[in-house]
């Protein structure tokens, strides 16, 4: 199954009402108005058994250190990947857990909390929070920003307190800022990124990574996909035969009833 994600298209009767509210009721509500960055389009194909391997090789492996997919069992992952238990257990592993156990951090919650001063979300959570091309466009823009703690920040989640564990495979990135608004105030806004060191990774090579990371986490998030798009139609087609069988039942039964005007009629005579 393949799905493509992009940036939505806001019609422009929309879009011009949107700004007559945040216009006219900003000063009343106050207006929390942000310049939004560009989300980069990205495929989804969960039928790329080598993407979602790939993916989930970078996903257990790096994300996971701080990470948890608790929405998942390692046990559930050979299916996912097209492995057997033998395969998955020697090219992926389960980093030390049980092969039953759901997929946690080992990472302790204390050492979370001192290094980057929040817990690190599920990785399931998010999958299903947020779209395929929000999460690739996020794999794919840290930039480098020395004010903040970690020394990066990201164009679509402004003051990220993920570091950024990608900078050796991608390079270090430079911001594109435009005047914009932040939270309704004006505002230096970072809309992309630009090259400044080269990774371990060409910028295609990184590229084709995130979106294998990305895959995965949809994969595992949205766990019975391939099954809802195989049966729908299905559903949908039995829906259609109900209503047509339904209809027809209608139609003979008020063909036998006699209405009380002709009951009536009937006793008098």
């Amino acid at each position: 199954m393949t799905q493509k994600y992009s940036p939505r298209r806001h019609r422009p009767v929309v879009s011009a009402l949107a700004a007559v509210v945040l216009a006219g009721g900003g000063a009343a509500f106050g207006s929390v108005a942000t310049t939004a960055p560009p989300l980069r389009p990205i495929t989804v194909n969960l039928q790329d058994k080598a993407a979602l391997r790939n993916g989930a090789l970078y996903t257990v492996h790096m994300c996971v250190a701080c990470h948890s997919l608790q929405g998942v069992r390692y046990s559930s992952l050979p299916k996912v990947l097209g492995l057997s238990r033998e395969q998955f257990l020697a090219t992926i592993g389960t980093n030390g857990s049980h092969f039953h156990d759901t997929i946690t951090s080992n990472m302790p919650p204390a050492m979370m909390e001192a290094y980057v001063k929040i817990a690190p979300p599920d990785l399931t959570v998010i999958a299903k929070r947020r779209s395929a091309a929000w999460l690739y466009t996020y794999l794919t823009s840290f930039y480098v920003d020395p004010s903040r703690p970690t020394g990066v920040n990201n164009t679509v989640r402004y003051n990220v307190a993920m570091p950024d564990v990608f900078a050796a495979m991608q390079g270090l990135q430079k911001p594109v800022m435009v005047e914009g608004l932040r939270f309704g105030s004006p505002a230096q806004v970072a809309v992309g990124v630009q090259p400044l060191t080269q990774g371990s990774m060409t910028q295609a090579q990184f590229d084709q990574t995130a979106r294998d990371i990305v895959t995965f986490l949809y994969a595992v998030a949205h766990p019975h996909q391939q099954q809802r798009a195989r049966l729908g139609p299905w559903i949908l087609g039995l829906f259609l035969a109900l209503s047509v069988l339904t209809y027809l039942i209608y139609r003979l039964y008020w063909r036998r009833v006699i209405t009380s005007e002709e009951r009536w009629w009937r006793v008098g005579r």
